[in-house]
């Protein structure tokens, strides 16, 4: 039964909105509203591929696309932590040293360094011992290390630099993925403080002369319902907070006209500053030594498809140690002889190119219109066309058999054909102080002329981290109940 009024609602049990609704409910009532479904505490009511960390789970996706691609949201309580890849990385502490440096106190690399440590200690963060590590990601290792990288275990580490190793992960020794609804809402379940309802899509807040007072909501059963706040915390993520605020009429009052939706507060940047970390990928057939090797691997051990990362430094980096990644995998393909895909992907970590969310109507079951516009800045192509060249001089001979997917003589051509993506989508909702036209909240993620309503996940982000931003989206729910708890 949803209450009529809730002292403090979050929008979104993603990644972020399980963090800042945890931490939050250790003090204060909280009504945690998740479009998917709340599976609870008890772990053997878990569908087995949300469980499973060794490959990554397909179902429970929101359906996003976009200029004829997909881009996977998952759907369920946790987010996109309870079907992610498990490298868990901090990203360079610069790029956190200079969101503080533009205009947002307290974000900063010293002051954001103990909530990586609570976020990495409530998703039960591990590291894999030498054993752990399978047949195709040992070679990887050794070929980055053959190529001058050194090898160093550092992806979690603000102040870690170029090499080859692998991130801690969010793994039990048993192989089960800890999502964020498993480290932030179980322990404060009980409490009689935290209420969570899955099944209900967050359509638009209501504002009334300024203020957040409420929330309309869409349940399973496709009833509308209207629930009362004093505070909401918007945790819809990078293309879902958009679409909330701009269904809301908070956004760019030329777009929502066109939509048809009744301008509430004009904010430019609303769905603005959308990027991704856009990547290339050669693919291979699998041989035969690989087959038997990751056989006799598994019999004893967990296979994950995926573990390690090499961190490269492009022309483009600036005063940075690196931004691309390399982050190889394999995965079962029965068409194949021996039975198994080979995928070596590069990645931009920085991209400079810039996409938009835009709503393609004010339905709310109509999914928002994702453009990311990969590419559309120079810079970017050409760091990938360096970090392709590195990974094509990798040897991996003994694991890899029939090209299924490499670049011919027009490489620059070949990526703006075949991109993909590292599934990491940011900064639709920017950061940023009131004089920045584009910034959407302020450095506590309380929307820019709005009283009542704060933003918590990576739609926040002046730009993506140089790293997989499960982490510091779980630390964007810390630092945000964090401030939030200062003045509750």
């Amino acid at each position: 039964m949803l209450p009529d009024h809730a002292d403090i609602i979050v929008l979104g049990g993603g990644t972020a909105g399980c963090a800042v609704a945890g931490r939050l409910a250790r003090h204060h009532e909280v009504l945690l509203l998740e479009a998917g479904p709340d599976y609870g505490p008890d772990r053997a009511s878990w569908p087995a591929d949300l469980l499973d960390a060794t490959t990554l789970p397909a179902s429970h996706d929101w359906g996003y696309r976009g200029a004829g691609r997909t881009f996977d949201r998952c759907r369920v309580i946790g987010g996109c932590s309870t079907h992610n890849g498990c490298t868990q990385t901090t990203g360079w502490a610069g790029d956190y040293d200079a969101w503080a440096a533009a205009g947002s106190p307290g974000w900063d690399s010293a002051t954001l360094r103990p909530l990586f440590g609570k976020a990495a200690e409530a998703l039960d963060l591990r590291s894999y011992s030498p054993d752990e590590i399978q047949p195709f990601q040992q070679a990887f290792i050794a070929a980055g290390a053959a190529r001058g990288l050194p090898v160093r275990h550092d992806l979690d580490q603000l102040d870690g630099g170029l090499g080859v190793g692998c991130a801690p992960v969010n793994i039990t020794p048993g192989g089960v993925r800890v999502n964020t609804a498993f480290g932030y809402l179980d322990p404060v379940r009980d409490t009689g403080r935290l209420t969570v309802a899955g099944g209900v899509k967050a359509d638009r807040v209501v504002l009334d002369r300024g203020r957040v007072v409420a929330v309309d909501v869409l349940t399973e059963g496709g009833r509308r319902r209207r629930i009362g706040a004093d505070l909401v915390v918007l945790s819809a993520g990078a293309y879902g907070s958009p679409e909330v605020l701009l269904r809301s009429g908070i956004g760019p009052a030329e777009h929502l006209t066109e939509v048809g939706v009744p301008v509430r507060h004009d904010l430019p940047g609303v769905g603005r500053n959308l990027h991704d970390h856009p990547s290339a990928h050669l693919e291979f057939a699998g041989t035969a030594r690989l087959a038997a090797d990751l056989e006799e691997f598994a019999r004893t051990r967990l296979l994950p498809d995926e573990q390690a990362i090499a961190k490269l430094r492009s022309p483009y980096a600036g005063d940075a140690p690196y931004d691309l990644h390399v982050y190889p995998w394999v995965e079962r393909d029965a068409t194949l002889e021996h039975g198994w895909r080979c995928i070596l992907p590069v990645a931009l970590l920085r991209p400079r190119s810039r996409g938009t969310v835009r709503l393609r109507s004010a339905d709310p079951g109509a999914l928002a219109a994702v453009d990311h516009a990969y590419l559309t800045h120079p810079d970017d192509l050409a760091a990938l066309v360096h970090g392709l060249g590195w990974m094509r001089e990798l040897d991996l001979s003994r694991y890899l058999g029939t090209a299924l997917l490499t670049p011919g003589p027009d490489v620059p051509g070949w990526i703006r054909a075949n991109h993909q993506h590292y599934w990491h989508p940011a900064g639709s909702c920017r950061m940023g102080p009131a004089g920045d036209p584009d910034a959407v909240v302020d450095h506590t993620g309380k929307v820019h002329g709005l009283e009542g309503l704060h933003l918590a996940d990576a739609s926040i982000f002046p730009d993506v981290p140089r790293g997989t931003p499960a982490l510091p989206t779980t630390v964007v729910g810390e630092r945000i109940a964090e401030l939030l708890l200062e003045t509750l």
